[in-house]
């Protein structure tokens, strides 16, 4: 079989992926890279591929069509958002990238097409392999491998420890994969997991929570010899390469002032706004007698909310509008994300924290002993809605996610919908437990750390890549 493997500008993506198309090599298979851009080359440095035959950069490509003339896309079941707001959610939230001449996304959004349905016509690609569909590169390429009537297969952390998925699509593929999963007995083995996992579940985080290191916000972090040497091969890019065709990324000096800017700001944020968070010893004390849901914030920017959420990636706007449609005397207990902590200015923590029916909650509290307390959980697609319907707790969701069909699950249309939907009763825990080990059948076992693509073996890809594999040939 022929693999198209993606690699953008993701940190220490391309080794990783690099290991799983050597290993798909080993067996027997034909491999191209498709990379995002030169810039990558510098950042990365991997002689093997960036002088490789079957690599193919599309900054290179979006150079060669860039003055070719844009037919219109009148007719395409394809909204500019489904496109393009992953980028822009990335290039909004954090101010770069923003000033691109008229016409230069249409051309983006061609020459893209052109790149991959060539590429995966010229080198009869049988399967994508990347993360899951997470931003336009990515989309893209699952539009025209669809086309192509062949595979896509994006790897992505499982919310359960120590396992991973493989996605063939944005999401449809998922739920039709666990309302099939959900019908099958469970076996006795299974159900000794769901009780472990459940009794458990308080302290249990998932990897990609564990692992991320987004919750460092000293100013050492950005002193150490990694970030310097980054720095330094930005600077080596701005010179070398011509980021005008660099779409995802811009200016790499651009890139240096912003990243320094943004975790200037985080540090700055986080000392000042500490004194809008209720103390723990608050929380606890009205926990214990009020009525009130729990509402987790997200990291933005992010794929679970870009992607699959688009019209909730405003927290504000969130917020006011949930605890505006909660009755008088209901409480709203926000929780910021450990991870994203520091990443909203301290004004936004401050009119939080005003809103008469919020209870603005420190990150480092335990969310899951507050939804225990709690009338239910209020969230957008966040990992804590299954864990709350694992707890018991009725899930109003705004957005989308793999779990929005699973019993205890209220799906609002929007905000207005919540008056009349509150007040669900508790569920029983057998209620539940096909649908979470229908979502573990979905998963594989095994760790999916790239940061630690360094300690993995030739059996760790070999594996993975075997299963890749077996992935194509069933569908």
């Amino acid at each position: 079989m022929n693999f198209l493997v993606l690699i953008n500008s993701a940190p220490q993506y391309k080794y990783f992926y690099y290991g799983i198309g050597c290993a798909l090599k080993r067996l027997g298979h034909e491999v191209y890279y498709a990379i995002d851009a030169r810039r990558s080359c510098i950042l990365e440095p991997l002689a093997a591929l960036d002088c490789g035959s079957t690599t193919f950069f599309f900054d290179e490509y979006f150079k060669k069509n860039y003055e070719v003339t844009v037919s219109s896309s009148n007719g395409s079941s394809v909204t500019w958002g489904e496109y393009f707001f992953s980028e822009f959610d990335r290039f909004l939230t954090h101010d770069f990238n923003l000033g691109r001449p008229a016409g230069y996304w249409e051309k983006v959004h061609h020459c893209l097409d052109g790149f991959f349905d060539g590429l995966i016509k010229d080198q009869k690609i049988d399967a994508v392999i990347y993360e899951n569909i997470s931003n336009s590169f990515a989309f893209a390429a699952y539009g025209a491998i669809a086309r192509a009537g062949k595979s896509y297969l994006g790897l992505m952390a499982s919310r359960l420890p120590g396992r991973f998925e493989v996605h063939t699509s944005i999401l449809s593929d998922e739920l039709n994969a666990l309302s099939v999963l959900s019908k099958h007995a469970l076996s006795v083995d299974e159900l000794k997991w769901y009780e472990s996992y459940r009794e458990g579940i308080i302290h249990i985080t998932p990897d990609y929570m564990k692992y991320n290191n987004l919750d460092k916000t000293g100013i050492s972090k950005l002193l150490s010899l990694a970030k310097i040497k980054h720095v330094y091969r930005l600077l080596v890019s701005w010179i070398k390469t011509e980021h005008f065709y660099d779409y995802q990324f811009g200016s790499p000096l651009r890139a240096i002032v912003k990243g320094l800017e943004v975790n200037l700001k985080r540090k700055v944020s986080a000392v000042r706004s500490v004194k809008y968070f209720e103390a723990d010893e608050t929380v606890d004390v009205a926990s214990e007698s009020e009525a009130f849901y729990v509402y987790p914030m997200h990291f933005h920017p992010e794929s679970s909310t870009s992607v699959l959420s688009p019209l909730y990636t405003n927290e504000f706007n969130n917020i006011l509008n949930i605890s505006n449609n909660l009755p008088l005397g209901v409480r709203l207990y926000v929780k910021d994300h450990m991870s994203a902590f520091g990443f909203q200015a301290s004004e936004f923590y401050r009119k939080v924290s005003a809103l008469p029916a919020v209870r603005l909650v420190k990150p480092t509290q335990n969310i899951k002993k507050l939804m225990l307390k709690s009338k239910g959980l209020i969230t957008v697609n966040s990992t804590a809605g299954l864990e709350a319907l694992v707890l018991g707790k009725p899930v109003y969701l705004l957005g989308r996610v793999f779990y929005q069909d699973f019993p205890g699950v209220i799906k609002l249309k929007n905000f207005s919908d919540l008056p009349g939907a509150l007040n669900m009763p508790l569920l029983d825990a057998e209620d539940i437990a096909s649908y979470i080990v229908a979502y573990r059948r979905f998963t594989h076992e095994g760790d999916l750390r790239i940061s630690s693509w360094r300690a993995k073996d030739n059996k760790y890809y070999d594996e993975l890549a075997s299963l890749l594999v077996s992935k194509v040939a069933e569908g």
